[in-house]
């Protein structure tokens, strides 16, 4: 459904693989020289729960220390603009 929803936006969600591959070495340097590792393995449904969590954690976090951050409105009312008549003139 995202993706769909990203194609009707035109938005190119396709990642060139030199430009995957260039990220991903990138990414994984960074963790060398900060001594942090960088697994080989897939990801696994287990470390994929840890890792979100700890995304919810760190962004709850920062949701209550920066309460004055507005967030970018939802897209559940697209589908009501659209319907909607436009005039360019």
């Amino acid at each position: 459904m995202e993706r769909q929803f990203l194609e009707l936006l035109n938005f190119n969600i396709n990642v060139p693989s030199s430009v995957y591959a260039k990220y991903y070495f990138d990414l994984r340097s960074l963790a060398d020289s900060n001594n942090l590792s960088f697994p080989c393995e897939p990801l696994s449904k287990e470390r994929a729960r840890k890792l979100e969590a700890t995304s919810n954690s760190c962004q709850n976090k920062f949701r209550d220390t920066n309460p004055t951050i507005r967030r970018s409105h939802s897209a559940d009312q697209l589908t009501n603009t659209l319907n909607n008549s436009i005039v360019i003139s």
